[in-house]
């Protein structure tokens, strides 16, 4: 498995996305463009240049029509995906970290920063349909609003959109009850360690996190208990299950942060990405990383392959080799 080296981006890619049928690929960075990739060739296709600062994260809709982004520059943007026109300006008191677009395309989630006085929030946007944006002159305004004492990482929207789930810098995650603005599920997986990413299965039964506890845990979405726990040498900042229906593996990358590289002897300071049986928890294998730490992976929907995103500024393409696909895990295993 050789991966394609993409560079496009000029300082550390902060997240990698894939749209639903995994033939587009986007990547945000601490730069100010967000970018679209093809997915198989690793072509640039395109930038979507507004943001005055750092671009902490995106997501695509389900028609692959629309792309929110969340920046340090206190705005959420949403693109038209084809021509890179900006079509809407979300404007926050801080910045903004996260979002995720609900299921049915009408609702956007916002996360914003521990800033300037201000407390993290999730916030809750509706939008309207492709054609009605370009037309809508009116400010838009989150019609929910949920505060939290710790900086939250990211939220994602559970099955139904009767629920977000996200995770905090106190380690914890949690899942909000999007009617009535409350928490009503609550866990510390990685009690006093940032929990920097959590990502879903394919089913929506179970999902990942990533903690700097040096560990991901696979956690049942019903009650957040642990099921499954994954270790590393090194903070993870990223982890993903892949898909359900091809290999039961959860795989994982992280490293320590740019301060602490140089403290580092040369022969422990390596970035590689790790794949885990999902079930069992056991190590199955490695594949090169990046030269720094593996700050964001992406699986590739139908389970082909994945991406992943580096302190070093570039984009990785992982396309699996056939191999890939006789090493333990195979769902024919659990039959």
């Amino acid at each position: 498995m050789r991966p394609l080296a993409l560079h496009g981006h000029t300082r550390a890619v902060t997240m990698v996305k894939y749209n639903k049928e995994g033939d587009l690929l986007f990547s945000t960075a601490k730069d100010t463009c967000p970018t679209v990739w093809n997915a198989e060739t690793g072509e640039r296709l395109g930038t979507y240049d507004g943001h005055t600062g750092a671009v902490w994260g995106c997501d695509v809709n389900a028609a692959s029509t629309l792309l929110a982004t969340a920046g340090a520059d206190q705005t959420t943007r949403i693109w038209d995906v084809e021509s890179g026109e900006q079509l809407a300006l979300l404007k926050h008191p801080t910045p903004s970290r996260c979002v995720s677009w609900a299921h049915g395309d009408r609702m956007l989630a916002t996360v914003t920063d521990k800033s300037m006085g201000k407390t993290p929030a999730i916030n809750i946007f509706h939008i309207p349909e492709k054609g009605d944006i370009r037309d809508n002159k009116c400010e838009y305004n989150p019609f929910t609003k949920f505060t939290s004492p710790e900086k939250i990482n990211m939220a994602l929207w559970g099955p139904g959109n009767e629920s977000i789930y996200f995770c905090s810098e106190d380690g914890s995650v949690a899942i909000l009850d999007v009617e009535t603005g409350k928490e009503k599920c609550f866990s510390l997986p990685h009690d006093g360690y940032d929990a920097r990413r959590i990502s879903w299965d394919s089913e929506y039964c179970t999902f990942v996190t990533a903690g700097w506890d040096k560990t991901a845990k696979l956690l049942d979405a019903r009650d957040l208990s642990i099921i499954q726990s994954y270790q590393n040498e090194f903070p993870v900042n990223d982890a993903f299950i892949t898909n359900n229906n091809v290999m039961n593996h959860v795989v994982m990358g992280g490293g320590l942060d740019a301060q602490s590289i140089t403290n580092v002897a040369s022969h422990q300071n390596k970035f590689d990405i790790k794949f885990m049986h999902k079930v069992f928890g056991e190590e199955l294998g490695t594949t090169a990383g990046h030269f720094g730490p593996v700050n964001a992976l992406a699986g590739e929907p139908n389970g082909l392959g994945f991406a992943s995103g580096g302190e070093d500024g570039f984009v990785r393409l992982h396309h699996f080799d056939s191999d890939y696909f006789d090493s333990p895990g195979k769902p024919s295993e659990f039959e």
